[in-house]
């Protein structure tokens, strides 16, 4: 686990957990629509199960989930309780005879104070969740501002390229 804890206590009552399943995709294109839905079904009620009874969790669509956990305490208590998350969406599901094994990627941002948004907390839950998947998925990444930094600068990049490339700004050497 990695991110930006400033101590091993959480100045947070709020983390917001982004989880997207990782190869959904080919067991819809392998098995179908309604097989895919029946393991999102019983993933959903797994994940739900491993939270605590003041925790939520929710489908934003497809197969993303937002995760809104109250009262966290150390850090390793946020981590454990987002350990049992990941444990859940990793244990195979049987599915009219098939079974089927996903894992989930997941990023998590913690509100600090009440400045930031709903938008900024889901923005930045959400890139911490593709540093996960960059991690090699199957794991959780905290959000840190240098993740905001590097997308940043990713996106002006683009837009730069883009630019140069209407305008003909490409010059090739060899």
């Amino acid at each position: 686990v990695q991110g930006d804890w400033s101590s091993d206590v959480c100045s947070s009552d709020l983390a917001v957990a982004y989880l997207d399943l990782d190869g959904f995709k080919p067991v819809n294109d392998q098995h179908g629509h309604e097989v895919g839905d029946q393991l999102l079904v019983t993933l959903s009620q797994r994940m739900k199960a491993s939270l605590r009874e003041s925790d939520t969790l929710a489908r934003i669509g497809g197969d993303e989930f937002v995760a809104l956990l109250v009262d966290i305490g150390e850090r390793r208590d946020c981590e454990l309780l987002l350990s049992r998350l990941l444990q859940a969406a990793a244990t195979p599901v049987r599915v009219d005879g098939a079974l089927l094994q996903l894992s989930a990627s997941i990023g998590v941002t913690l509100f600090y104070n009440h400045q930031q948004s709903v938008d900024e907390l889901l923005q930045r839950a959400d890139l911490a969740m593709y540093q996960s998947k960059a991690a090699g998925r199957n794991t959780l990444r905290f959000f840190d501002p240098v993740m905001q930094a590097a997308a940043s600068a990713r996106a002006v990049l683009e837009i730069d390229l883009r630019h140069a490339l209407q305008h003909q700004e490409f010059m090739l050497h060899y």
